[in-house]
C-alpha cells in the first residue's frame, strides 16, 4: 500500500507543479493522467507440446494508473514518458502431459513430470516508465510506437495440479522415475511469484484519440521482450511473457 500511495501522490504533485507550465507552453508541452483496463495473458509464444488444451480463462484485476507528459517537437511528431501503476494478470486452467513442475505435497517439494489437470492464476503489479514516439493524423488521432521499462512491485505465480499422476525425478530422468498418483484439487500446490524477474522490458504501441480538450481515449498493445522466469528457475519448464492490450480513458490537465 505504500507504493501506491507514494505513486498517487507522485501525480498529484506533477499535477500541481507543472499546470501553469502546460498552459504558457501551448503546442510544446502536455500532461495528462492516464486510467486503464489491462487485458491478456502470461503465456508462451508458442502453445508447447505439454499443453494439450485449454479448459478456461479468466482475467484478474487488472487496471492501469498513471500520469504522462508529452513533447511536441514538430508539427506532427512529439516525444512521451510518463510512470504508471500496472497491474497484470490471468487465470487458466488447462489440461497437460509430461509437464515439468515443483509442486508442494504435506510440506514437501517434489519435481518431476506431471500429466493430468493444472490451474494457474497470475498476478503482478509494476511500475511502469515508458518511452514513445508519437505521430499526429490529425488534432484528433495519433499513432504511438516506443517501449517500456517496468519494475515488479509484488507477484503471485500460484496453482494446483490434480486428476492425474506425477514422475517423481530430480534429474528429469523419467524413465527411472517415482510414479505417484494425485487426483483431489489443491493437494499438490505451488507458487513461484518470488522467482519472477524483477524487471520487465518490452514493446509498446498503440493509438489515442482525443474527443475534446479534456478528454480521450487509448489502446495500447504491449509485447515483453524477457520472460518472466529467469534461465536459472527450472520451477516451470517454458519461457512465459507478458503480452497484453490496455484500453482506457486520458484527461489532459
Amino acid at each position: 500500500m505504500q507504493l501506491y500511495k507514494k505513486i498517487v501522490w507522485s501525480i498529484i504533485l506533477c499535477i500541481s507543479t507543472t499546470g501553469i507550465k502546460a498552459q504558457t507552453d501551448i503546442g510544446y508541452f502536455s500532461h495528462k493522467i492516464v486510467a486503464g483496463y489491462n487485458i491478456g495473458a502470461t503465456l508462451p509464444n508458442n502453445l508447447p507440446r505439454e499443453v494439450r488444451s485449454i479448459d478456461a480463462y479468466w482475467p484478474q484485476f487488472t487496471p492501469q494508473l498513471g500520469y504522462n507528459v508529452s513533447y511536441r517537437f514538430a508539427e506532427r511528431w512529439s516525444a512521451e514518458s510518463g510512470i504508471a501503476l500496472d497491474l497484470k494478470g490471468m487465470g487458466v486452467r488447462d489440461k497437460v502431459k509430461y509437464m515439468y513442475t515443483d509442486v508442494n505435497m504435506d510440506g514437501n517439494n517434489i519435481k518431476g513430470y506431471f500429466t493430468g489437470r493444472n490451474e494457474t492464476e497470475v498476478k503482478i503489479t509494476y511500475v511502469t516508465i515508458p518511452i514513445r514516439i508519437s505521430y499526429h493524423l490529425n488534432d484528433t488521432w495519433c499513432l504511438k510506437l516506443g517501449a517500456y521499462a517496468s519494475y515488479r512491485y509484488s507477484s503471485e505465480f500460484s496453482g494446483t495440479v490434480w486428476d492425474g499422476y506425477l514422475r517423481k525425478t530430480e534429474d528429469k530422468d523419467i524413465i527411472n522415475s517415482e510414479l505417484i498418483n494425485i487426483e483431489e484439487k489443491d493437494v499438490a500446490v505451488f507458487n513461484f511469484g518470488k522467482e519472477l524477474r524483477t524487471f520487465d522490458f518490452g514493446l509498446s504501441t498503440g493509438f489515442e484519440h482525443r474527443f475534446n480538450k479534456k478528454f480521450g481515449i487509448y489502446t495500447e498493445a504491449t509485447y515483453s521482450f524477457t520472460p518472466i522466469f529467469p534461465k536459472s528457475f527450472a520451477g516451470v519448464d517454458m519461457e512465459m511473457r507478458n503480452i497484453y492490450i490496455t484500453v482506457g480513458m486520458t484527461y489532459k490537465i
